[in-house]
């Protein structure tokens, strides 16, 4: 009897590790993916380069008939600049339930104002990313693990043209249940992005942009932006990822105050479900929805 729960015992924890290798991508992809409405996510010289207090959360639901109990996201972000905008100051959390990570990144920047309306910035980022106390099939006791975790980049902007190169994560390092590095493996991703702001009337302006995005252990993907700014008051946009995955997104935005914007964001899938082997997860395959919640206290152009 011993020996056949002993042989039960060790198929749940193979089982479990088999499907954790899901866990090992998506490992801060639900973070990268807001970068349209949280430029920190993927750039820590972001930080503070709007100037002004800027603060966003985003709730990430899934719905699906049917299905009942699909884990919910939260995630924060919030920076400014001090010291006459030299400075860029930044905190950023992550509440992710379908990846098991709870994660929490400080960022700072300093920024050179070559003129009036040209900026580049240079920033770091640190932060921990802190496993679940016990693993998902409740053996083996706590695995309770908190990773450092670091990233660089830089960041350009002027009156017509914004961009930046970005490595979010340059440690290697993993970590699983039973030393399996099945639940997070960091993919040290390198973004480059560029973009225009374009002004197509006193009303109306345009900002398309591209990502190009390369993980460390994926094939490179590119994302194609377009946003629309209508009065200073609505916002609406679509983006396209283009890879061995496609996917699209669309955002949608209304300032219901000179400080305050609600939003909402289709996904057409889960960014989780282009790593390792997700067909068994509930949901897979299926839309995300999400709510974001802009404040701006004093908000100003830049």
């Amino acid at each position: 009897m011993k020996k056949i729960v002993r042989t039960f015992r060790l198929l749940l924890i193979t089982g479990y590790c088999c499907f954790s290798s899901y866990n090992t991508y998506a490992q801060r992809e639900v973070q990268y993916a807001q970068y349209l409405v949280n430029p920190l996510a993927i750039n820590p010289a972001a930080t503070g380069i709007r100037e002004n207090f800027h603060f966003n959360a985003v709730l990430r639901r899934q719905f699906v008939a049917g299905i009942q109990g699909l884990p919910v996201t939260q995630s924060f972000a919030m920076d400014g600049s001090v010291a006459n905008g030299k400075v860029g100051l930044g905190l950023q959390g992550l509440n992710d339930r379908v990846s098991v990570n709870v994660a929490v990144f400080g960022s700072t920047s300093y920024i050179i104002k070559l003129s009036e309306y040209q900026k580049i910035s240079i920033g770091v980022l640190g932060g921990i990313n802190v496993l679940p106390s016990r693993s998902a099939i409740n053996i083996g006791g706590g695995i309770n693990k908190a990773l450092a975790s670091a990233g660089v980049g830089i960041y350009y902007q002027d009156e017509l043209f914004f961009g930046g190169i970005s490595m979010p994560e340059i440690l290697k390092q993993s970590y699983g249940y039973n030393n399996t590095g099945g639940l997070l493996n960091y993919q040290r991703p390198i973004f480059v992005q560029l973009g225009l702001k374009m002004e197509m009337s006193e009303e109306l302006n345009v900002v398309p942009s591209i990502l190009i995005t390369k993980p460390e252990q994926g094939k490179i993907r590119t994302d194609l932006n377009a946003l629309m700014h209508y009065k200073n008051t609505l916002m609406a946009g679509v983006s396209a990822r283009l890879g061995s995955v496609t996917y699209f997104q669309v955002l949608l935005g209304y300032d219901i105050s000179k400080n305050i914007r609600i939003g909402y964001t289709y996904n057409s899938r889960r960014v989780e479900d282009f790593y390792g082997n997700s067909t068994s997860v509930p949901g897979a395959g299926k839309g995300i929805h999400e709510i974001v919640f802009t404040l701006q206290p004093n908000p100003r152009s830049n």
